[in-house]
């Protein structure tokens, strides 16, 4: 899947900086840019953690994995 990703770069009342992502999966998710680099981040530690999960034999589960505010707290 290589959708392109349609952003609005604005500002918000107070004035900072305020990205807006406009296409799917976002559906018009407001984020700032601190905001957006640590949702990079944990984007990245979940595809990697993805690439390395075994998918084969009967005995696979799912892993659900919550990423808490601390970048290093992961959640099973």
């Amino acid at each position: 899947m290589n959708r392109p990703i349609q952003a609005m770069l604005t500002r918000c009342r107070h004035g900072q900086a305020l990205v807006v992502l406009d296409s799917e999966p976002f559906n018009g998710l407001e984020i700032r840019p601190h905001e957006l680099r640590r949702m990079a981040q944990r984007l990245a530690r979940l595809a990697a953690m993805a690439a390395r999960l075994p998918t084969g034999g009967k005995h696979f589960h799912p892993l659900v994995v919550r990423m808490d505010t601390e970048p290093d707290e992961l959640t099973r």
